[in-house]
């Protein structure tokens, strides 16, 4: 009895680890979907320095929970990149995803074992003898991967990126084919591709991004192949910018009731189309003055103007300048063109100055004179009027010049006038005895710049 117990015992010893085994499916999970592991798994070919992972599922397909205890991989190179914390329990049907990662220097056949519960197969990887690339893409010499960025280029300009390729293995080396796809994506030069390296030797070559007159600004992608590697290049298209605008204007007077033009010129002929806007800003002497007749010829204070391809100049709908006017209020003309990202900005300063008599003009009527003066004060401070009569000789009439304080009128006026400093004034005055002795006058008008005497006017 005794001696059968213990083949019993090992019989049983036996039989349970292969019921474990059992619980445990392996599957290998690809861009094409999940299939089973086969006994050797292989994860291809590589070059010294990269890196392969490949992806692999354990399902419990036993209809009760599972433990899982072992997962590991054994082998020069081979390591497991994501798992699990083991032990686990697996419910039934569950999957469990890990991943397994290698990466070697030396030129040669790798294997590992890859082992679980109740599961163990061969994993295999090559590493062969390959160049080192190396790309500046402007931040000094950096290991060529993933995507090499051109960035953003001015259609019509271009950008270049250096390539170098260096044989650090101990046998000499072909440079593989290079080749390069994609719109606007080229060769600045020769390509090595066939090219002997020598131990220690190295060549380099570059490649350009140049955007076509057709590209739209946006991203454009394109691709190199070295050997059977690919390697994404992109880079982005941007519009040329607009001119520089620069204004030019005519004004022979810096002065009221003037009128000037602007001209808006540019500082290279215009190699994308475009608008701009041209604005007349006006800044008062006289706090809260407002003036509407400084504006330009068009109407208004703003003018738009379009830009053609090799426009040299704005172009006005009244031709290559737009006129303006200086109203008639003292304060600063404010001139600004903007054009794309570009602004450019000149004032010109009215000064204050006398009052302006523009039309001066007498009714004569039984028993009085009615005298009217049309001017304009761009200080918006006339005060002190006076009027001379004279006789048919040129000779001064009795009273003399009749004086007048009219601060407080026009004070009145232009608190409440949306004219700028354009005024008109009438006066009457009785006269005793024959009217038609009186055939002409003079006017007096003083402001805070001076006085203002009008022209002998008959009448």
């Amino acid at each position: 009895m005794m001696r059968q117990w213990p083949r019993a015992a090992m019989a049983a010893a036996m039989l349970l680890p292969a019921a474990a085994w059992a619980q445990f499916d392996l599957s290998v999970v690809s861009s094409s979907g999940e299939q089973p592991a086969p006994p050797v798994f292989d994860l291809g070919s590589i070059y010294p320095g990269e890196t392969v992972t490949a992806a692999f599922r354990i399902r419990n397909t036993s209809a009760a929970p599972a433990t899982l205890d072992l997962l590991q991989v054994a082998g020069v190179g081979f390591q497991l990149s994501s798992g699990p914390q083991l032990p686990m329990t697996v419910p039934s049907q569950a999957v469990v995803d890990f991943s397994v990662a290698f990466q070697a220097s030396m030129i040669a056949s790798y294997s590992a074992a890859l082992r679980s519960d109740g599961i163990s197969i061969f994993l295999t990887a090559q590493v062969l003898p390959w160049l080192t690339y190396s790309v500046d893409a402007g931040a000094g010499l950096q290991p060529l991967a993933g995507v090499v960025d051109f960035g953003v280029v001015q259609r019509g300009a271009a950008a270049t990126r250096h390539f170098t390729i260096v044989n650090q293995m101990s046998g000499a080396l072909s440079v593989p084919s290079i080749m390069v796809q994609g719109e606007g994506f080229g060769f600045a030069g020769a390509s090595p591709s066939g090219m002997v390296l020598q131990p220690g030797q190295g060549t380099a070559f570059d490649l350009e991004f140049q955007p076509g007159a057709q590209d739209a600004a946006g991203l454009l992608t394109g691709s190199l192949a070295v050997g059977n590697r690919s390697y994404g290049l992109t880079g982005t298209v941007a519009d040329p910018p607009l001119p520089q605008p620069k204004l030019a204007i005519a004004l022979a007077q810096a002065a009221s009731a003037q009128q000037g033009a602007v001209s808006v010129q540019f500082d290279a002929p215009a190699k994308i189309g475009g608008s701009g806007t041209l604005t007349l800003a006006f800044q008062p002497a006289a706090p809260g003055a407002t003036d509407p007749a400084i504006a330009f010829a068009s109407g208004g204070s703003v003018i738009s103007f379009p830009v053609a391809v090799g426009d040299a100049q704005a172009n006005f709908s009244s031709g290559l300048s737009a006129p303006f006017q200086t109203g008639t209020t003292a304060g600063a003309l404010v001139f600004t063109v903007q054009l794309g990202g570009s602004t450019d900005q000149q004032t010109i300063v009215i000064p204050p100055a006398v009052v302006g008599v523009t039309v001066a003009q007498a009714v004569r009527q039984t028993g009085s004179i009615e005298v009217q003066v049309v001017g304009f004060d761009n200080t918006r401070s006339a005060a002190a009027l006076t009027f001379t009569f004279f006789d048919a000789a040129g000779n001064a009439l009795s009273p003399g010049p009749i004086e007048t304080d009219a601060s407080a009128a026009f004070t009145n006026y232009f608190q409440s006038s949306a004219t700028g400093g354009a005024f008109l004034l009438t006066a009457v005055f009785p006269v005793t005895g024959d009217a038609s002795k009186v055939v002409a006058f003079e006017t007096q008008i003083a402001n805070s710049a001076g006085t203002a005497v009008s022209a002998k006017t008959g009448f």
